[in-house]
């Protein structure tokens, strides 16, 4: 018998389970050349567009699939797909490639979307880095097309059927055949909802990320899924039985029963605990003694809109409009940016979103803006810096968004990105007063605090600025000089560095003097242990994504304020950012909450 063997696992989707693995097999693919001659080129040319246009025909029909089963929001995925296929600028790239330089339709599709994915990886943020398997899926589905087999078969069979995901009615084979979990280099997310779900116990693969598309479809399914290293799962075969715990970050090869009976255990504490945070759905974010701390959403486009209505949000924290532009190829019109923010206010009625302006530059360029190279990407022309540079665009920016104020009627909230000095929001104050007339839309202006410039002058916004919002990744980055990117540096980099905790904890006494708002937006929010320190300054709100929403709230209405703020007192005087770390955990256990 094989020996237990434990491995260290990054979670992508929570939960435990356990069963034999099954192998995803990769499909054959068409033959890549770079040598076509002038004669192939047009067969070549009409086979590429008979394989566009039935991927595009496929993933609508996915979508709709989608929709019934997993909601409006999910099936975008899919819809963004279909509409990034029929762009005539992504398949002239392709096209140019074939008529002009030789290469076959596979090579072609291959080198576009591979370079758009690189483009997508080497950009700064999380959320948008994620995005670059989208492009290596829709190449995928081209290619699989051209080769006329069925994409990644046999694990999207029927894509193009009109039953539920879960009904296992196409004419394909179901494909695990029986309950397992299955093992995958990568996954992609039409993988994920083509697979006959009834009998997925969860997914192991060797690469991606928790903001992955197909990492957000497997939370929706409700299906564990873990990543490990490609070594290890190179070496795993059919029938291998595989144990995931989520709680415990691990994939575990061949469990003995030791293991078997405490991954049960865990899994009842797992389920015990969503009836428990169930039952805290309809309920707001009190304190016992009172205190009302409101509990936002992380948002980057309107797919994201229906889950954080499903998580009972009290708005949005952080609209990231960088999706809007970088799915164009020129900057978007007045009427175009309008129309897009006026869907994402009416969509979320009552409640409150703040829309970060556009924040790119440095290490995240738009193809169709010129940027400079520069040795110091994170330190250079980037956010609002880019923005003052140019005018046109960040005064576009603001007349669309106090359009969509005017046509929907509610006020909107616009933060602005990287700011170091009060003359930045002077210009964007200046700039909104003077665009109120004529637009008729009302607007609250508010700042990013992301460095420790900011975070030490707040009160010098006052005026300027109606709140501030921390952004803690950044100011993480900046104020302990670690790049949050390098491994090297992982020891080092955390939000609960006690410098970094009393510039956060500085910023919020300063802005409530000056009469400011104040919130935080970054995924250190998410994390009960975090929660309590935040809580604990007299933060306003919490901004995250929507799956830590409920565990915060659990805290938030067990936590005594008073303990808190004396937990953090003791907290800052601590040397290291283990110990604070550990202080929480240990306080939040003592009290009960959260276990």
């Amino acid at each position: 018998m094989a020996k237990e063997l434990p491995v260290a696992a990054a979670v992508l989707s929570p939960g435990t389970s356990c069963g034999p693995a099954v192998l995803a097999g990769i499909g054959a693919s068409a033959v890549s050349r770079r040598d076509l001659g002038e004669a192939e080129r047009p067969g070549e040319l009409a086979s590429l567009a008979v394989a566009l246009d039935a991927s595009v025909r496929a993933l609508r029909a996915l979508a709709k699939r989608v929709e019934a089963d997993l909601g409006a929001d999910k099936a975008e995925i899919f819809e963004s797909h279909a509409d990034i296929l029929e762009d005539g600028d992504f398949r002239a790239e392709i096209e140019t490639l074939v008529r002009d330089s030789g290469y076959s339709a596979v090579a072609a599709v291959r080198e576009v979307t591979e370079a758009n994915a690189r483009e997508m990886e080497e950009l700064d943020d999380e959320y948008f880095r994620a995005r670059s398997e989208d492009f290596r899926d829709i190449g995928n589905r081209v290619i699989a097309e051209l080769s006329r087999e069925d994409c990644a078969c046999p694990r999207e069979g029927g894509d193009a059927g009109s039953g539920s995901l879960s009904a296992g009615d196409s004419p394909a084979p179901r494909f695990p055949p029986i309950p397992s979990i299955v093992v995958s280099p990568t996954l992609s997310p039409a993988q994920t909802v083509s697979f006959h779900l009834p009998h997925v116990l969860g997914f192991v693969v060797a690469s991606g990320g928790v903001n992955s598309h197909a990492a957000i479809l497997a939370r929706s399914l409700g299906i564990p899924a873990a990543v490990i290293p490609e070594e290890i799962l190179r070496g795993i075969e059919n029938g291998t039985v595989l144990a995931l715990n989520g709680e415990s970050s691990q994939v575990v090869l061949n469990p003995e029963r030791e293991t078997l009976s405490l991954l049960r255990q865990t899994g009842e504490a797992e389920k015990h605990r969503a009836e428990r945070l169930a039952s805290l759905l309809e309920l707001p974010a009190v304190t016992p003694c009172g205190r009302r701390i409101g509990l936002y959403a992380n948002a980057g486009g309107m797919k994201d809109l229906a889950g954080i209505t499903d998580a009972r949000a009290e708005g949005i924290g952080l609209f990231r409009t960088e999706f809007l532009f970088m799915e164009e190829s020129s900057f978007p019109s007045d009427e175009k940016q309008a129309a897009y923010y006026r869907r994402v206010l009416e969509t979320m009625g009552d409640r409150p979103v703040i829309f970060r302006l556009l924040d790119i530059g440095a290490d995240k360029p738009l193809p169709y803006a010129p940027h400079p190279r520069e040795n110091n990407p994170f330190l250079g022309w980037r956010g609002i810096r880019w923005l003052i540079d140019n005018p046109d665009v960040l005064l576009s920016q603001l007349r669309a968004l106090l359009l969509a104020s005017a046509a929907s009627g509610r006020t909107v909230r616009i933060m602005v990105p990287m700011v170091c000095r009060p003359s930045e929001m002077a210009v964007v104050r200046e700039l909104v007063d003077r665009l109120r007339p004529e637009t008729g839309g009302r607007a609250i202006l508010g700042m990013m605090v992301e460095t420790p410039a900011a975070a030490m002058t707040v009160g010098a916004f006052k005026g300027l600025s109606d709140f501030v919002s921390v952004g803690s990744n950044d100011l993480t980055q900046y104020t302990l000089a670690a790049d949050r990117e390098n491994e090297l540096l992982g020891d080092l980099y955390s939000e609960f560095h006690p410098a970094v905790l009393s510039l956060m904890k500085k910023t919020c006494e300063d802005a409530r003097k000056a009469g400011m708002e104040t919130g935080i937006c970054g995924e250190f929010a998410s994390r009960p242990e975090a929660a309590v320190y935040l809580a604990a300054m007299g933060f306003d709100e919490l901004s995250m994504s929507c799956r830590g929403i409920p565990g915060v709230k659990e805290v938030i209405r067990s936590l005594d304020l008073r303990k808190a703020q004396d937990l953090l007192g003791r907290a800052l005087l601590l040397p290291s950012a283990r110990e604070i770390r550990s202080l929480s955990v240990d306080f939040l256990r003592s009290e009960g909450i959260g276990s």
